[in-house]
């Protein structure tokens, strides 16, 4: 199934750590504004909305 892993900002040296030791170096995931955690529904709805053109270029480029 189809997936892409989306970031929040202070976190890309995590995910970039993560998958290098899945082994998969480049593996490429959406990034977004942070926090997240602390929105209400609208907020995480912008965010939503700002990460899906990332998002579709995941899932059909990539």
């Amino acid at each position: 199934m189809p997936a892409a892993a989306i970031c929040t900002e202070p976190f890309i040296a995590s995910g970039n750590a993560i998958a290098k030791i899945r082994g998969i170096e480049d593996y490429p995931f959406a990034v977004i504004p942070h926090p997240v955690g602390s929105l209400e529904e609208d907020g995480v709805a912008q965010q939503a909305w700002r990460a899906l053109p990332q998002v579709l270029e995941l899932l059909l480029t990539k």
